[in-house]
């Protein structure tokens, strides 16, 4: 046999709250509200554990509100964050991916890979030139010449943010984002002068 509950002595009730009986539970509970409303937190909460333990009846648990859905913004350019779990690429199979045309691409591709495309414990804000040498090899491509970010970055591609490094930006997240592999690295034309045409000069006529 199970030992049986303890319940506090509770002293008797008054014979006005004795008489009072609630038709249904709406209305129950309406007369605890009353009945506790001028006590303190923590004697409402002893009275109703009382009464309780008194009753046979189990605490309740609250329930939580189910927990509003995430919401995720949309990001300055548009694209939504991808957050499906995906197999990291290398940065042989990103390049080749992305068939940069020149050294100045590869240079924006490399930048790119590295700050958002590489695994999480290789990712870096910018790179520089030992890095894209290294990149370069990893790819088996041509090392490029120690002007590449500099070139990158007067093709508008890259940022220089100093001590050799190089972000970058948002001329290039396009490119390699969305342009790559289907465009060509030409340079830039410089506009051209509108020159007027000479008029060839009248010939004087010999005097007769």
């Amino acid at each position: 046999m199970s030992d049986p509950v303890s319940t506090p002595n509770l002293p008797p009730a008054s014979p006005a709250i004795a008489t009072i009986q609630a038709d249904n539970e709406l209305d129950a509970a309406k007369m605890i509200v009353v009945a506790l409303k001028g006590l303190q937190k923590n004697q409402q909460e002893r009275a109703i554990r009382y009464a309780s333990e008194t009753l046979g009846l189990s605490t309740a648990q609250p329930v939580q509100p189910n927990a509003p859905a995430h919401v995720v913004e949309p990001s300055p350019t548009g694209h939504q964050p991808d957050h499906s779990a995906k197999r990291a690429v290398d940065i042989k199979q990103f390049s080749e991916s992305k068939s940069p045309k020149s050294d100045n691409q590869f240079a924006a591709v490399v930048a790119y890979y590295y700050r958002f495309e590489a695994p999480v414990e290789q990712r870096r804000d910018s790179i520089d030139d030992a890095v894209l040498r290294d990149a370069a090899r990893l790819v088996v491509r041509k090392r490029p010449s120690r002007m590449t970010l500099n070139n990158a970055k007067n093709r508008g591609y890259l940022d220089a943010i100093g001590g050799g490094n190089f972000r970058i930006n948002t001329v290039g997240e396009n490119l390699v984002a969305v342009t790559l592999p289907n465009s060509e690295d030409k340079p830039r034309k410089k506009p051209s002068k509108n020159k007027g045409s000479k008029k060839p000069k009248a010939k004087k006529r010999a005097a007769a």
